[in-house]
């Protein structure tokens, strides 16, 4: 299975996993308080790169390119899950020409996905993909919670120097995600 030489992000998230409504509760603010939005929006997204990253997964509708210098048969789709709909395509070409969606199989099912070329290729091969779930659906439980759980923590700690210690992530953070990482750490 070959991983891709390079991946690039090419379109960020449009909506955050966690609603700004939410993160004003997990901190305790009216929804009339808007001095703290832009801090708590910003923290959200922290917290879901951060997630992303510890857990090797996409979390939100994102896309990407995927490149692999010399070819394949079968690819390992990184950041996944693959998303694929009407809405959310995906693109493979080999050498600068698209292929057909009847010259590959995607297997949305693997985690990560795959996708199998119908014939091996030796050319350089370029696959423009959505991963993460579509804006609207729901996220795992504990991933929401840990996500919640660093907004508070960023928003506890705050101040531009923190001398009590707060610098480091709660444990609960940490127990949530290793609860939701493939085998339970990262």
């Amino acid at each position: 299975m070959a991983k891709p030489d390079t991946v690039r992000v090419l379109q960020w998230p449009l909506v955050e996993p966690v609603s700004l409504t939410e993160a004003k509760a997990q901190v305790s603010l009216a929804q009339d308080q808007t001095e703290h939005d832009r801090f708590l929006l910003d923290k959200v997204a922290a917290a879901r790169r951060l997630v992303e990253s510890r857990l090797s997964v996409t979390l939100v509708a994102t896309q990407y390119r995927a490149t692999w210098r010399t070819g394949g048969k079968i690819l390992h789709m990184p950041a996944p899950p693959v998303l694929i709909s009407g809405t959310y395509p995906i693109t493979i070409t080999v050498d600068g020409s698209a292929l057909s969606a009847s010259d590959y199989e995607v297997d949305q099912d693997a985690f990560p996905a795959t996708v199998t070329l119908d014939n091996e290729t030796t050319e350089k091969i370029v696959v423009t993909y959505w991963a993460g779930v579509a804006p609207g659906s729901t996220i795992e439980p504990m991933v929401r919670s840990a996500i919640l759980a660093y907004v508070n923590h960023q928003f506890e700690n705050r101040g531009v120097l923190n001398t009590e210690g707060g610098g480091e992530l709660p444990q609960a953070f940490e127990t949530l995600l290793a609860a939701s990482s493939w085998n339970g750490g990262w």
